[in-house]
């Protein structure tokens, strides 16, 4: 069966735009579904956020392991919660990460030795986005034209509504050819 963790940027919650589609596509899949939040606490991008990140999401996927112990979730991630990357590559899962932080030299390293499927989503006017990383990892991209942090580029609701459209068809695909 398959089931999903949704893993949160800086605010914390994964209900934001971005992870509702992955919820969305995960529910419409029937998939189990955890749900990692958090409140960051302060100083941790000073001392450095992957341990921190990693064991909210290790305790997701012992929730989820509990209830189906042949679990293998597929991560959907949205930045800082990117710094998932390396957990995931230790246990080989398959990840989606929307706006990965592909400044940070370790996350390009984890995406890229992990061999489970993968999708990154980013945007040109993301200052995190640094498409060549991206496209070096060997893992499946989308790159959203003038997109900043949020996936929005420049224009009306009904442009980002479109842009959208487009990033949810992406994440269903990847879920469905697993």
């Amino acid at each position: 069966m398959l089931s999903g963790i949704l893993v949160p940027g800086g605010i914390g919650i994964v209900q934001t735009t971005l992870l509702d589609l992955g919820w969305e596509a995960l529910n419409d899949r029937q998939a189990r579904i955890e749900q990692v939040t958090w409140t960051m606490p302060e100083g941790l991008m000073e001392v450095g956020p992957e341990p921190f990140v990693r064991a909210c999401v290790a305790a997701a996927l012992h929730r989820l392991v509990q209830r189906d112990p042949d679990a293998r979730p597929v991560l959907i991630a949205k930045s800082l919660g990117t710094h998932a990357a390396t957990l995931a590559a230790d246990l080989e899962l398959p990840a989606i990460w929307l706006t990965p932080l592909l400044t940070v030299p370790p996350l390009v390293d984890a995406i890229t030795r992990n061999p489970a499927p993968q999708l990154l989503i980013g945007g040109t006017a993301d200052p995190w986005w640094v498409p060549e990383a991206a496209r070096s990892t060997g893992q499946q991209v989308l790159t959203i034209r003038d997109a900043n942090h949020s996936l929005r580029a420049p224009g009306t609701l009904r442009d980002f509504a479109e842009t959208l459209g487009v990033i949810g068809t992406a994440i269903e695909d990847f879920l469905d050819a697993r």
